[in-house]
């Protein structure tokens, strides 16, 4: 009965603190980018994040600092649930050059402006009681 009530009560708090990206990448935060889906962007808008990370943990000699793949990259570990791995992402890429990039709503933003607003994101959000 203790370890019912102490699961309940972890269970709760987990509740009350939630990451505002638990839910996934929302779509203001993912780049397209190219027709090919090399940017794991169909993976991300289905809710896919392991793949999608899968897809963008691989690091090409070219890609290692490209922002786009970092935001992306964030999203699937914010999707999962990795919220100091998003971070980390998010902030390489807002410390990598900066770039036009195209967003899942056709929009055009700097790639150093999505990753400081994906981040901020991942601050915890405190309900209300």
């Amino acid at each position: 009965n203790m370890m019912l009530k102490v699961a309940l009560i972890a269970g709760f708090a987990l509740a009350c603190v939630s990451p505002a990206m638990a839910q996934g990448a929302p779509e203001d935060v993912i780049v397209v980018g190219v027709p090919d889906g090399g940017l794991a962007a169909r993976d991300l808008t289905a809710g896919d994040y392991a793949k999608a990370a899968k897809r963008l943990k691989a690091v090409w000699p070219d890609s290692a600092n490209d922002p786009a793949r970092l935001i992306n990259l964030g999203n699937a570990y914010a999707g999962m649930g990795r919220m100091v791995d998003a971070r980390s992402a998010y902030k390489s890429a807002r410390f990598s050059p900066e770039m036009t990039l195209v967003m899942a709503d056709g929009s055009e933003q700097s790639s150093r402006d999505v990753a400081r607003r994906a981040m901020n994101r991942l601050t915890p959000v405190y309900a209300s009681r």
